[in-house]
């Protein structure tokens, strides 16, 4: 019985090692991994009708996705993918598992707090499902959880590790890489930058080059350095041209696009983000769509537009809550919210910023979060509470300093400028008008202009 799970086992692997060419980073299993493999798959055999709390570390996405495809193979498997408390509660709580023998679980790449509460505070639920469950986690998602969730930890039924094969430094680095771009500080970001300059001298493969470019032009266009992101984005199309990778193609569009927003020049950023449009929808790439529809609206917002950027908005909105992607649902209902500010509705324009900035939160969406306290400081200023709208700039500036993102620094310390300036604190006015013209400047935006006209102003009126 033995020899013959092993040979199972061995199977199953074999299916790991086939399915590599769908992407990066799904190694040949080890040796040991293979005895680990075998001892899993007999646990969920003799869990078969019983509750089970099987925890499995492994760190690398590609490679847990190849495991699951090969368990799910074996059995009628449920796969869970888990971003936050209610996910886990509700999915236990339902006990609508569609005839599975085995409820395989993804945790996130961070343990939230209300994640490690439900983790903790309803574990026994696991064992009531009356069927066994396999969590996937990473080490230091599952470090977390020994600290933060001992409980849940302690109620296990059994704990594996699987390391699959070393690629070398290259493949270990592109592992690290390939989640989303959330950051917690200028610092994070400059990491991600050196590793992906190291990555382009050392990986061969264009596909996974034209990646590396794209994460590159993201994190020169956070940092401000628009003719390195503008480099970067055009070696991306250039390669992913060449090469047929229509993917590539569209996403580096998107990226021109948004430096040509950027920079003022809007017809051209309408042109490339249509031509991103129309790749997305060919391929029916819906998160690719929600994305471009979401900047047309930015555009068609700035142009005026009121009644078409909505429908943009919408549109991104119904697709980016049918992938279950809450960064683009939180990114829509923010410029929902701006929408109903422009429009004189502070009340739903305070609804929608508020939810925005929960899901922001949730994520560890820092970038986000900077964002949405700027516009609720705005609403504050509308509505006469200059002190809460000073608290809510000054919150947003630090958030936009620790990230280096000069962008919004310049724009919150504009906005802080005209506060003051309504305050008759006109010399601490001219100070931040100054320091966002500068930055406007560096960065080539337009915006430059109306901040001169701020501070030329400000120089005339306390001059008289």
């Amino acid at each position: 019985m033995e020899d013959a799970r092993l040979e199972d086992a061995k199977a199953e692997a074999a299916g790991i090692e086939d399915a590599r060419v769908e992407g990066p980073g799904l190694e040949e299993a080890r040796a040991e991994d293979l005895e680990e493999i075998d001892t899993i798959i007999a646990e969920l055999e003799v869990s078969g009708g019983r509750g089970n709390l099987i925890l499995c570390v492994v760190n690398a996405p590609a490679y847990r996705d190849g495991i699951i495809r090969a368990l799910s193979g074996r059995f009628e498997a449920k796969v869970i993918p888990v971003e936050e408390g209610e996910d886990v509660i509700q999915s236990l709580k339902s006990g609508d598992f569609g005839g599975a023998e085995v409820l395989i679980w993804t945790m996130p790449e961070k343990l939230t707090e209300d994640l490690a509460d439900a983790l903790n505070n309803f574990r026994e639920l696991f064992y009531d499902a009356g069927v066994p469950s396999l969590v996937f986690s990473s080490q230091s998602f599952l470090d977390d959880v020994i600290r933060r969730a001992p409980d849940f930890w302690r109620y296990r039924g059994n704990y594996h590790e699987l390391k699959g094969l070393d690629r070398g430094v290259a493949f270990e680095a592109i592992e690290a890489l390939s989640t989303s771009l959330h950051y917690q500080s200028e610092a994070d970001l400059l990491r991600r930058k050196r590793i992906n300059e190291h990555l382009l001298e050392k990986v061969k493969d264009e596909k996974e080059i034209t990646k590396i470019l794209d994460e590159l032009a993201q994190i020169s266009y956070l940092l401000g350095d628009y003719d390195k992101a503008s480099n970067y984005s055009k070696q991306e199309l250039k390669i992913s041209t060449e090469i047929s990778y229509k993917e590539g193609v569209a996403k580096s569009l998107h990226q021109l696009g948004r430096l040509a927003q950027a920079t003022g020049d809007l017809g051209e950023a309408r042109r490339l983000y249509g031509d991103s449009l129309k790749i997305a929808q060919d391929l029916g790439d819906k998160s690719g769509i929600s994305r471009s529809l979401h900047h047309l609206g930015i555009l068609v917002q700035d142009a005026g537009d009121i009644a078409e950027a909505r429908r943009l908005y919408g549109d991104s909105l119904k697709i980016a809550q049918d992938l279950g992607d809450k960064g683009g649902v939180a990114s829509s209902l923010h410029h929902l919210g701006m929408l109903a500010q422009n429009t004189g509705d502070l009340a739903d324009a305070r609804r929608l910023y508020g939810e925005s900035l929960k899901i922001k939160q949730e994520l560890g969406d820092k970038s986000g979060v900077e964002k949405s306290l700027h516009q609720m400081g705005m609403l504050a200023q509308k509505t006469g509470d200059m002190s809460e709208a000073r608290r809510l700039y000054g919150e947003s500036l630090k958030i936009a300093q620790e990230l280096g993102d000069k962008a919004s620094v310049a724009i919150t310390s504009a906005q802080t400028a005209f506060l003051e300036e309504h305050e008759g604190n006109l010399e601490k006015a001219l100070d931040l008008i100054r320091q966002a013209e500068t930055l406007f400047q560096g960065l080539g935006s337009p915006m430059a202009i109306k901040a001169r006209m701020g501070r030329e102003r400000l120089e005339k009126k306390i001059a008289k």
